[in-house]
């Protein structure tokens, strides 16, 4: 394969997987904006579920508030009742008044309850679809990628399986070659000087390995 039609080759290559990139983006880009508008809007709702969970536990400081005021208004009227029946009778006003804020907050709180609970279940659901459509964004993008890279593989099996096998057996020749050459070079001669110190060393090693062992079976035998 000539230089310029392997460029062409890489060219074309090249252009087959910006395509393909492009194509994964462009599915993965519209996913991702559903995402970012999803968790957009699940983190709003939770902002305001914290306020009717706070306007929540403000009526119930609210009913507990007026339970106390009732049970005190009949304490009142109950202690005056024999001295002051005039006042006992403004206690027992005052007992109604709070009986009928009791009534109104105890409704607006069984509404705010149901709405609270809708809320919620809203969220959570939300949440879960957020949870699974991210990972089917990672699966697809797994899956897309593997079948693309899959068939940038086969085409160029199919457009350069035999130039590059060519290849690899002309590289492959002039590697052996390489080695056979170096296989011949020349051993350098020893110096004899230096040598028949060598020799002299090893004998002397040898020596002394010798008469330990002897010594160490010697110590044995005793």
């Amino acid at each position: 394969m000539t230089v310029s039609l392997i460029k062409r080759f890489v060219t074309t290559v090249h252009a087959s997987v910006d395509r393909t990139l492009a194509g994964i983006e462009n599915h993965a880009a519209v996913v991702d904006a559903a995402l970012k508008e999803s968790r957009q809007a699940v983190a709003k709702a939770r902002v305001r579920l914290a306020r009717l969970e706070k306007d929540e536990n403000t009526q119930r400081n609210r009913v507990a508030e007026l339970t106390s005021e009732i049970e005190l208004w009949n304490e009142r009227a109950r202690s005056v009742a024999n001295a002051d029946r005039d006042k006992a009778l403004s206690c027992i006003q005052r007992r109604r008044r709070c009986e009928q804020q009791l009534h109104e907050v105890k409704a607006q709180l069984q509404q705010h309850e149901k709405v609270l609970n809708r809320v919620r279940n809203s969220i959570a659901e939300s949440s879960n679809r957020v949870q699974t459509l991210q990972a089917q964004r990672n699966q697809m993008l797994s899956r897309e990628a593997a079948a693309y890279a899959g068939q940038i593989v086969h085409k160029l099996d199919s457009h350069a399986g035999d130039d590059a096998d060519a290849a690899i057996e002309r590289w492959e020749e002039s590697v052996v070659q390489a080695e056979v050459v170096t296989e011949h070079f020349p051993i350098p001669a020893t110096d004899e000087f230096e040598q028949s110190f060598l020799t002299t060393e090893e004998d002397s090693l040898l020596q002394d390995e010798l008469d330990k062992l002897i010594n160490d079976e010697g110590s044995r035998n005793d």
